[in-house]
């Protein structure tokens, strides 16, 4: 189980050992584990059973991490809430998962808001939480501080096939969908990663993603997996990229994994010629693509840096990687190269064939997939597919729904999507779910989202028809997209139309959109 990576007797643990920083609080693995034992206990008294659901709500930091490790000690589901994300955004996920003890830091306003759209039954809060609404009067509330009175609790026994945790992402219909894992799979990314990186117990890993981006799992699950400590970079530094430099010299941090735009930001802005960061031996980045010249930018940087490009949706953690040995061409494009270990991969045309070379969808089947979909069965009907394919062993399949063909060297080069899926600084955005809500928006009657390249970022337009007389301005659409969306849903520009292009068959067609949406611009 995940709760066996903080077993203080694992030789791969050293209890003086580091295990989790954020530049302000610091905790060595006894520490660390005498910390989530207590909150276990906390839990436990709330009656968190396990297959219970529990959110947590929480800012980056150490607490993050104690709070997460916690909820699988106690046999429960961790369900990770943007912090950041509106409250009417965090409700719905919390409703879809059924989630009924939340552990917080939020402000009064937000968690008042929270409580009364939710049933919740109790919360554990880290912040002056002073008052109830009258209709949740009735929930048990575990002040954070309070918790070092309390003993340690022993680790909930559970099965590996028990789900661990549930990561949310937006649907095509605008509602949430939750990828569930289990403690195997966690356990089969935390093993997998530690070796394909090398990690030693002396490393020191960044975490860049919150706690609900699957890139997280790297730290939260790797870093115990061989014991070595984390160094949370919290939101308040990684909005300026030389504050990010300075911690990252400072902490000696050794393995790098985020989207590439923070990246970017470093390399732009992070002041990286003052700084010593010869301590970063690997780089591992993903989620979308990185400009090859401004990649290359960042090798020059970090000469003694190993760099990878990783691929894989959150539904399998990771599949593939491609390993950088020199600074990429300016007009290539740079694999996501082949399958890592204990996976399987092939591409199929429309028709479900295999296509060796493709292009083609591509499918996955590793020891590191999802359970399920949280609650759809149709959903995972659809994604996960049994077949036999002749040219493989594995035949339980995920669809990725990502196109890709195979280079003249035999790595794979990602096209795109089959869908109208985007990744937005890393954060997967459903298209047609943003297209519902722009057409809610006054004085619009019809909508499309689009993204497109603009000034090397992969950027949302709206695109968008409206009332004859009617007045729509950009904060509108901004505005009702950021109160039903994550902030990388939010568009940067707003084209008004006379008409958006149709297909024969009625459908919004979206690539003569986005050349409306240039034309317009350019125009």
């Amino acid at each position: 189980m995940l709760s066996d990576l903080l077993d203080l007797s694992r030789n791969e643990i050293t209890a003086s050992a580091p295990a989790v920083s954020d530049g302000t609080d610091t905790l060595t693995y006894a520490a660390f584990v005498e910390a989530v034992g207590r909150l276990t206990s906390a839990l436990i008294e709330l009656d968190v059973a396990p297959g219970d659901r529990v959110g947590v709500h929480l800012q980056k930091g150490v607490a993050s991490f104690v709070a997460v490790h916690a909820v699988l000690r106690s046999g429960a589901v961790m369900v990770p809430i943007d912090p950041f994300a509106p409250p009417e955004h965090a409700s719905s996920v919390l409703s879809d998962a059924g989630v009924e003890v939340l552990i917080t830091d939020a402000r009064q306003h937000v968690f008042d808001q929270l409580v009364e759209s939710v049933t919740l039954r109790a919360a554990v809060v880290r912040s002056s939480i002073n008052a109830l609404p009258g209709a949740a009067s009735s929930i048990a509330i575990v002040d954070w501080d309070a918790l070092a009175s309390r003993a340690v609790a022993d680790p909930v026994v559970i099965d590996a096939d028990s789900p661990a945790y549930i990561i949310y992402t937006s649907g095509s219909t605008g509602q949430p969908k939750g990828i569930v894992h289990s403690h195997r799979s966690a356990l089969a990314y935390a093993r997998l990663a530690a070796a394909a990186y090398e990690l030693r117990a002396d490393d020191r890993l960044a975490n860049i993603a919150s706690l609900h981006f699957d890139q997280s799992t790297f730290e939260l699950y790797a870093a115990p997996y061989v014991g070595c400590s984390v160094t949370v970079v919290p939101d308040a530094i990684l909005r300026f990229p030389a504050n990010v430099s300075e911690l990252v010299e400072r902490e000696q941090v050794t393995v790098w994994y985020s989207v590439p735009y923070v990246l970017r930001q470093l390399t732009g802005r992070g002041a990286l010629d003052t700084r010593d960061l010869t301590s970063i031996r690997w780089v591992l980045y993903g989620g979308e693509s990185y400009p090859p010249d401004e990649l290359a930018d960042l090798m020059t940087a970090l000469p003694g840096a190993s760099v990878s490009n990783i691929y894989g949706p959150a539904e399998v953690n990771q599949c593939t990687r491609f390993d950088l040995t020199e600074p990429p061409a300016p007009d290539a494009p740079i694999p996501i190269g082949r399958a890592w270990a204990e996976t399987e991969i092939v591409m199929v045309d429309e028709a479900g064939n295999e296509t060796p070379s493709g292009p083609g969808e591509l499918l996955v089947s590793t020891s590191t997939m999802m359970d399920r979909y949280w609650n759809r069965p149709d959903l995972t009907a659809a994604s996960i597919i049994d077949r036999k394919f002749p040219s493989r062993s594995r035949t339980r399949w995920y669809r990725t729904g990502d196109l890709a063909e195979a280079n003249d060297d035999g790595d794979l080069v990602f096209l795109g999507r089959v869908d109208n899926q985007v990744k937005i600084r890393g954060q997967r955005v459903e298209l047609e779910a943003l297209d519902l809500t722009l057409r809610q928006v006054d004085g619009v009657i019809e909508a499309a989202m689009v993204a497109d390249l603009i000034d090397g970022d992969l950027s949302l337009v709206a695109v968008v028809e409206t009332d004859r007389g009617a007045v729509v301005t950009l904060r509108d659409v901004q505005r009702a997209v950021a109160a039903r969306h994550p902030r990388a849903a939010v568009p940067i520009d707003l084209v008004v139309v006379a008409s958006l292009v149709q297909t024969a068959t009625g459908k919004i067609d979206r690539n003569a959109v986005l050349s409306q949406a240039r034309r317009a611009s350019s125009g």
